[in-house]
């Protein structure tokens, strides 16, 4: 090999030895800015500190990796320009050259070798850096809202739900000049009938009587229906009425009627066998099994034993359609109570409720 190629062969390992290193340098920028970038984002990012130390130890791993493959490599390039460097020394003489043909001028008698192909110029000293790594963005800190205080609502007043206070009409004050009026009255219950739409009660207040007329779809609608009987305490709020000379108020609807006071079905309990003529039109309670049941489209009849005889209950429909287990009265020997009007059909005796809670099926 010559001088020429080995100068050459020099020149080019020095050239590689500087890519390396610039290659290097730029792998340590690019380290140092990828970490100065993972702390920036630990610092501005608090909440997310673990998986960003996550990112840190993978991006870590990854960097020595990269390291490791660079030193390698820098290992193998030497290795293979290992020969470019210091001075070769020859291994055996130079091979003859042919003779060169005496020139036809006899300006010189002597010899003179042509001189050598020049060499070329070697390459520049200073290498041409390797295009540079982009470096990672700049980690520029997300602006964190300020905490806004959440501003604590004002409380609300509680306002609290009074009743307005209602305006009690004595029974007294009341007459037929006021029909078509709405007005409230309190009173308490003293008598109670049915007819064939409904159901009427007495109302007195100590001022006046007044009757509450209640048609079936209001009694229906009335919570306060099963306390509403003899010596309950009542309010009503409906409209005042006159029928034949009967002063009435009427309801429009079942929440019309509020029972104060309520009241269960009684009456002087007796045995049947000691009722007689003589207590016709007398408020009485018996007690007993039922016998039998004789049922039509407009009435029913039930038949009640308590041992000492046995006395027919008489049912118009409307009251016993509205009876409160009522299909138990077709089973003998039904436990059943009765409050009742004593009164006298051809003859006999019978006993007639005057409400569907006046009869009570079982015990």
């Amino acid at each position: 090999m010559g001088e020429p190629t080995m100068k050459a062969t020099e020149q080019i390992g020095v050239v590689l030895r500087a890519v390396l290193q610039a290659v290097l340098r730029a792998l340590v920028r690019a380290v140092v800015r990828a970490v100065a970038w993972v702390l920036a984002r630990v610092r501005t990012r608090g909440a997310a500190a673990g998986r960003l130390a996550a990112r840190v130890r993978t991006r870590g791993a990854a960097v020595g990796g990269l390291l490791a493959r660079m030193a390698v490599a820098g290992f193998l390039l030497v290795l293979a320009t290992g020969c470019g460097v210091g001075t070769a020394t020859p291994t055996g003489e130079p091979a003859s050259l042919p003779p060169i043909d005496a020139p036809t001028s006899a300006a010189s008698s002597s010899l003179t070798p042509a001189p050598p192909s020049p060499t070329p110029a070697p390459p520049s000293s200073t290498p041409i850096p390797p295009s540079p790594t982009p470096a990672p963005p700049t980690a520029t800190a997300t602006p964190q809202p300020s905490p806004t205080a959440t501003p604590e609502p004002s409380p609300i007043p509680t306002v609290e739900a009074t009743e307005e206070p209602v305006a009690i009409t004595p029974i007294g004050q009341l007459h037929s000049g006021l029909s078509g009026q709405e007005v409230t009255v309190e009173g308490q219950v003293i008598g109670t009938a049915s007819f064939a739409a409904g159901f009427k009660f007495v109302l007195d207040d100590g001022s006046g009587r007044i009757v509450l007329l209640m048609w079936h779809d209001v009694y229906d609608d009335c919570w306060d229906a099963a306390g509403l009987n003899i010596g309950a305490q009542v309010r009503v709020s409906g409209e005042i009425g006159d029928y034949q000379g009967e002063l009435q108020i009427e309801p429009s609807w079942g929440g019309g009627v509020q029972v104060q006071q309520a009241a269960s079905p009684w009456a002087n309990p007796r045995q049947i066998s000691t009722l007689s003529p003589a207590d016709e039109n007398q408020r009485v309670m018996i007690e007993g099994t039922v016998t039998r049941l004789e049922d039509s489209a407009n009435w029913a009849k039930v038949f009640v034993n308590d041992g000492s005889g046995e006395m027919m209950v008489f049912l118009y429909r409307n009251i016993f359609d509205r009876v409160s287990n009522r299909s138990a009265l077709s089973t003998p020997g039904t436990p059943v109570r009765v409050v009742g009007t004593v009164t006298i059909y051809q003859g006999a005796l019978e006993i007639k409720p005057a409400l569907p809670v006046d009869v009570v099926v079982g015990r």
